[in-house]
């Protein structure tokens, strides 16, 4: 029985915190810092623009490149799905009213994109 309760809470945890995190991320994000290997980027952070619509919509743009597609977020895990392309999956190490830090894997290589909420 005290398997039962534990599990159930667990559950329902994972459920709060993921209904959430949906309504948490929705709005217009960009990008303040950007690490690899836990190393400033030369990247031009501040050109990173994502939009997270409340259905299940977004828009990612860097630097002239743009994409469009669906995601969903679930167990702190962001799935976005490019038009026409494979789905990318990155954990959210962090999503609050105002920030939104994502820990990312390019072929071996740790990054770390912070962005803050567009006013």
């Amino acid at each position: 029985m005290k398997t039962f309760i534990l599990f159930t809470s667990v559950l329902l945890l994972f459920s709060c915190s993921e209904k959430e995190n949906n309504k948490l991320i929705v709005g217009k994000w960009t990008g303040t810092e950007w690490l690899i290997n836990g190393q400033p980027s030369n990247r031009n952070t501040a050109a990173t623009i994502f939009n997270f619509d409340e259905k299940g919509g977004y828009t990612f743009s860097y630097a002239g490149t743009e994409e469009k597609g669906t995601y969903k977020v679930e167990n702190n895990m962001l799935f976005t799905k490019p038009a026409g392309e494979q789905e990318i999956m990155v954990k959210i190490n962090k999503l609050s009213k105002d920030s939104l830090v994502f820990d990312m894997n390019r072929s071996g290589t740790a990054e770390i994109l912070t962005l803050l909420r567009s006013k």
